[in-house]
């Protein structure tokens, strides 16, 4: 089974070989991108990229931990190859619109309402829209 954990403050990947599920499907996806990642082929880092931006639609605190891993750091800089950075600025671009319908069409609010572990509190606070600002921060304290 491999779990990551979305706490900022434990941004880790925890991997057991056994027990992998529906359920923990996109964990195991994460662990595996990360790893084709650190590939140095330039193709496989762009499609590696966009497969992460998959994970990062439905699960944009992912997001987080890959950003306190250095990776958009990393991709960003002058040294990094051009055509990683132009795929990481569609990925990126894809995912801030993606997030942008979301909360536009109220289909945050909607996801929100019907699951019950989800106090009214919460509800009230507008909590439906913190992924989206999420991903909205990640991206722009590199936008300098």
């Amino acid at each position: 089974m491999i779990r990551m954990l979305e706490s900022v403050k434990t941004l880790q990947i925890l991997v057991r070989t056994s027990g992998l599920a529906l359920s923990n499907l996109s964990d195991a996806c994460y662990a595996i991108f990360l790893r084709y990642l650190a590939n140095s082929d330039v193709s496989t880092k762009c499609a590696t990229l966009r497969a992460l931006s998959g994970l990062f639609i439905p699960r944009s605190r992912a997001l987080l931990a890959v950003e306190h891993s250095g990776v958009v750091t990393d991709i960003l800089s002058p040294k990094c190859p051009p055509q990683l950075q132009v795929e990481a600025l569609r990925c990126w671009k894809d995912l801030l619109l993606t997030e942008e319908e979301r909360v536009e069409s109220g289909n945050a609010k909607k996801r929100m309402e019907s699951n019950e572990d989800i106090t009214l509190s919460k509800r009230i606070s507008g909590d439906q829209d913190g992924d989206a600002i999420l991903v909205g921060g990640v991206l722009g304290q590199h936008s300098r």
